[in-house]
Protein backbone atom coordinates (compact mmCIF):
# COMPACT_ATOMS: atom_id res chain seq x y z
CA UNK A 1 0.00 0.00 0.00
CA UNK A 2 1.33 3.41 -0.97
CA UNK A 3 1.51 6.18 1.58
CA UNK A 4 -0.44 9.32 0.88
CA UNK A 5 0.64 12.89 1.32
CA UNK A 6 -1.15 16.20 1.09
CA UNK A 7 -0.66 18.43 -1.92
CA UNK A 8 -2.09 21.76 -2.99
CA UNK A 9 -3.45 22.53 -6.46
CA UNK A 10 -5.27 25.71 -7.47
CA UNK A 11 -5.48 26.82 -3.87
CA UNK A 12 -7.06 23.56 -2.70
CA UNK A 13 -5.18 22.26 0.32
CA UNK A 14 -4.91 18.79 1.78
CA UNK A 15 -5.60 16.84 -1.40
CA UNK A 16 -4.59 13.33 -0.40
CA UNK A 17 -2.50 11.68 -3.13
CA UNK A 18 -0.20 8.73 -3.39
CA UNK A 19 3.38 9.41 -4.43
CA UNK A 20 2.66 8.29 -8.01
CA UNK A 21 -0.50 10.39 -8.23
CA UNK A 22 1.49 13.41 -7.07
CA UNK A 23 4.31 12.74 -9.57
CA UNK A 24 1.79 12.35 -12.38
CA UNK A 25 -0.10 15.50 -11.43
CA UNK A 26 3.09 17.55 -11.16
CA UNK A 27 4.29 16.34 -14.56
CA UNK A 28 0.97 17.19 -16.20
CA UNK A 29 0.82 20.62 -14.54
CA UNK A 30 4.44 21.45 -15.45
CA UNK A 31 3.48 20.83 -19.08
CA UNK A 32 0.11 22.59 -19.01
CA UNK A 33 -1.55 22.72 -22.41
CA UNK A 34 0.84 20.16 -23.91
CA UNK A 35 -0.24 16.65 -24.83
CA UNK A 36 1.91 14.07 -23.06
CA UNK A 37 1.88 10.61 -24.59
CA UNK A 38 1.06 7.46 -22.63
CA UNK A 39 4.57 6.12 -23.28
CA UNK A 40 6.15 9.34 -22.02
CA UNK A 41 4.06 9.35 -18.82
CA UNK A 42 4.63 5.65 -18.15
CA UNK A 43 8.38 6.06 -18.64
CA UNK A 44 8.71 9.20 -16.50
CA UNK A 45 6.43 8.26 -13.60
CA UNK A 46 6.74 4.46 -13.46
CA UNK A 47 10.00 3.81 -15.32
CA UNK A 48 8.33 1.47 -17.83
CA UNK A 49 9.92 0.92 -21.20
CA UNK A 50 8.22 2.07 -24.40
CA UNK A 51 5.36 -0.05 -25.67
CA UNK A 52 4.37 -1.54 -22.32
CA UNK A 53 0.68 -2.40 -22.17
CA UNK A 54 -0.82 -1.54 -18.80
CA UNK A 55 -3.90 0.18 -17.40
CA UNK A 56 -1.93 1.74 -14.52
CA UNK A 57 -1.92 5.19 -16.09
CA UNK A 58 -5.66 5.09 -16.79
CA UNK A 59 -6.46 4.10 -13.21
CA UNK A 60 -4.30 6.91 -11.80
CA UNK A 61 -5.83 9.48 -14.18
CA UNK A 62 -9.32 8.35 -13.13
CA UNK A 63 -8.45 8.70 -9.43
CA UNK A 64 -6.97 12.18 -9.95
CA UNK A 65 -10.03 13.32 -11.90
CA UNK A 66 -12.33 12.08 -9.14
CA UNK A 67 -10.31 13.80 -6.40
CA UNK A 68 -10.22 17.09 -8.30
CA UNK A 69 -13.95 16.89 -9.14
CA UNK A 70 -14.86 16.11 -5.51
CA UNK A 71 -12.96 19.22 -4.41
CA UNK A 72 -14.51 21.43 -7.08
CA UNK A 73 -11.26 22.12 -8.94
CA UNK A 74 -12.13 23.65 -12.32
CA UNK A 75 -8.98 22.53 -14.16
CA UNK A 76 -9.00 19.11 -15.67
CA UNK A 77 -6.97 16.32 -17.19
CA UNK A 78 -8.14 15.87 -20.77
CA UNK A 79 -7.81 12.69 -22.76
CA UNK A 80 -6.55 13.35 -26.28
CA UNK A 81 -7.53 10.30 -28.31
CA UNK A 82 -4.61 8.33 -29.72
CA UNK A 83 -2.21 10.96 -28.37
CA UNK A 84 -2.18 11.04 -24.55
CA UNK A 85 -3.25 13.37 -21.75
CA UNK A 86 -3.20 17.12 -21.28
CA UNK A 87 -3.70 19.38 -18.22
CA UNK A 88 -6.05 22.26 -18.97
CA UNK A 89 -6.01 24.87 -16.22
Amino acid sequence: MQATAAASYEGVHDVRMTRKERELMELLRQNQGQVLSRDFLLQRVWGYSAGVRTRTLDVHIQRLRRKMRDLGVSAEIQTILRAGYCWQG
